[in-house]
């Protein structure tokens, strides 16, 4: 029966992909080989696995703070959405996690490597699927674009950098053992405290928004959810920048990339039996006939 699910679930996957092509690929056709070159050539191969390594050890203390959710059928479908969004990831070297996890807090974390993670209190906040691929994508844009590791400034060992992942885990001295526990401890702090920087959490919010729309999703699903969290007092307001400016931008990126005025999936009905889901319903077939450029 495992296997089965697998199956049925690498079908559903290319079905999507091969659907939303057709309904995106006008949408700012050079959109991935842009992105793609953007960057590229200042990490290695040996970069990225060293990034796997260490955003592991950023997810796991993220998860001896929070207690993971216990509703598989909800963690099945964020990970549904989110796979579905990394189809047309900028890197495809990586495999995403995504992970739903309990927190009054309304917020979304995410790891180099690709961990990403959501609250189960943000869910309470959207009304569609739009808004979560939103949500989803703009964690995906942090890892893709690499920011917890440039504010680091982690690179490679031939890269020469004063602090290098290579270095700290290669290390066999207890300095360098102490120098990657400090290092997780900064990105730990980045994530759930500091926040990014103003310009990261823009470039966030514009990757994201063309992520979805080239994904067949509304791109206004983003908009939409940080509007209402904008007017909301709560703890993610320390880690992003001002919304009102926030938005601004965003329309602005949006109405550059063309896509301002797209009147893409929503998904408003599959969001909502998603969030009403009992433990004997399989998730799978809540998108089995429905597909992201479809009828909302």
């Amino acid at each position: 029966m495992k296997n089965s699910y697998l199956i049925l679930f690498f079908v559903i996957i290319s079905t999507l992909h091969t659907q939303t092509l057709s309904a995106s690929e006008s949408i700012a056709p050079d959109w991935r080989m842009r992105f793609s070159a953007v960057d590229r050539d200042s990490y290695s191969d040996t970069d990225t696995s060293e990034e796997l390594i260490f955003g592991r050890d950023i997810a796991a203390r993220l998860l001896g703070q929070y207690k993971l959710s216990d509703n598989e059928n909800l963690q099945k479908y964020v990970n549904l959405v989110g796979t579905t969004l990394t189809q047309n990831c900028i890197r495809p070297e990586l495999t995403f996690h995504f992970v739903v996890i309990e927190s009054v807090e309304i917020n979304a974390y995410s790891t180099p490597g690709g961990y990403v993670f959501v609250t189960t209190a943000i869910f309470d906040k959207m009304q569609n699927e739009a808004e979560l691929a939103g949500v989803l994508a703009h964690e995906i844009a942090h890892v893709t674009e690499r920011h917890i590791v440039k504010e680091l400034s982690l690179k490679g060992a031939e890269k020469s950098a004063v602090s290098s992942i290579t270095a700290l885990l290669g290390g066999a001295s207890k300095s360098a053992e102490i120098a990657f526990s400090q290092a997780v401890d900064k990105a730990v702090d980045i994530v759930l405290r500091d926040g990014y920087k103003k310009e990261d959490e823009i470039q966030a919010d514009a990757n994201a928004v063309i992520l979805c729309a080239f994904s067949g999703y509304d791109p206004s699903g983003l908009v939409t959810f940080l509007d209402k969290i904008g007017k909301i007092n709560s703890g993610v307001g320390k880690t992003y920048p001002v919304y009102d400016v926030r938005l601004a931008t965003l329309q602005r990126a949006m109405s550059d990339e063309g896509i301002s005025g797209m009147k893409l999936a929503l998904n408003t009905e599959r969001f909502t039996k998603a969030m009403k889901i009992e433990a004997s319903v399989n998730p799978f077939d809540l998108i089995r006939n429905v597909i992201p450029g479809g009828t909302p």
